[in-house]
């Protein structure tokens, strides 16, 4: 039996996303045929664009533009980019990327539905919501409903990792901090083992070690999130800013949140193994998402065409 239940994704690859949507209803979702929420910032897809991917793929692709800012109560001289301390953000996150920071705050608020940078109103009326990207690679055919798992899941994930790397670790600056003093608000007790050992031994390194779910393509059972403290959590997420000030992704935030309420670990459906599932395509494409500033597909093809040169180029001669 079908859910009540919708796909949703932020974009901004332009060069990418009928390729995402081409092979998500081809290897998927053309047996179901959930609709799917492609939100976007800026001017970027033209209505002859939107027509072609209604007319080629499904009509039940619908397309909406966010506007966004940065919250009044964040300052500017905090925003991520701004930490040149970091490696992270001396090498890959310079002030045009400021858009990435508002895709953390879409992410993130998850039942933030019609609010300023968030998800449209029209989703707060499933149970079900599975999360993708826009570089998000269906590239094999996956015979079952993927939301199924959800009648006795919380959230289902398409692989889990544990990788940790200088990378990572410029992404979680404070968010231990800010995680211990959330339990020691309301007096919570992580219902994970493992977080909760973190937690007793006040040990950061193994909450790093978690298992911690894809992000690029999670479902969530909103049904099970309404029966707990979710609101009064994503307030204070919300107000401290972690996404804006360190780039907190979502799938830790969300991630912490479901280790410490629900009983049941997030199911791991493991489709990058089973060769079905990856969290890019095999194009320089995957590797940039860029900022709002060059986000219209001329400015893209450039950044195409100059990654592509690069990769022939270490190919000859390297």
């Amino acid at each position: 039996m079908k859910h009540n239940a919708a796909i949703y994704l932020l974009s901004s690859r332009v060069l990418l996303l009928e390729k995402c949507l081409d092979n998500l209803f081809k290897n998927w979702n053309y047996k179901y045929n959930y609709p799917v929420y492609v939100h976007f910032f800026d001017n970027i897809y033209s209505e002859k664009f939107i027509e072609k991917i209604n007319n080629k793929i499904s009509k039940n692709i619908s397309f909406h533009k966010v506007e966004y800012k940065v919250p009044k109560h964040i300052s500017e001289s905090d925003l991520f980019y701004n930490k040149k301390y970091l490696r992270y953000v001396r090498e890959s996150f310079p002030k045009k990327r400021l858009g990435y920071l508002h895709g953390e705050r879409f992410w993130l608020n998850l039942t933030s539905y019609g609010k300023y940078g968030c998800l449209v109103k029209e989703l707060e009326k499933y149970d079900f919501l599975m999360r993708i990207d826009d570089d998000s690679n269906f590239k094999g055919k996956i015979d079952f409903d993927l939301f199924d798992v959800l009648k006795n899941n919380p959230i289902a994930t398409a692989y889990t990792d544990n990788n940790y790397s200088y990378r990572i670790r410029d992404c979680r600056i404070g968010l231990f901090e800010f995680y211990k003093n959330y339990l020691k608000k309301y007096n919570y007790i992580p219902k994970n083992p493992q977080l909760k050992r973190a937690v007793e031994q006040n040990d950061e390194s193994i909450m790093h070690n978690l298992h911690w779910t894809a992000g690029n393509c999670n479902l969530y059972n909103i049904l099970e999130f309404r029966k707990k403290p979710w609101d009064e959590y994503l307030s204070l997420l919300n107000q401290y800013g972690g996404h804006y000030k360190h780039r907190w992704g979502d799938l830790e935030t969300i991630g912490l949140f479901c280790w410490t309420h629900f009983n049941k670990n997030p199911h791991n459906f493991d489709l990058k193994n089973k060769g079905l599932y990856d969290n890019k395509f095999p194009s320089s494409l995957s590797s940039y998402a860029p900022g709002n500033n060059n986000l219209n597909e001329h400015n893209f093809f450039i950044i195409r065409l100059f990654n592509a040169l690069k990769y022939f180029v270490k190919k000859i001669f390297f």
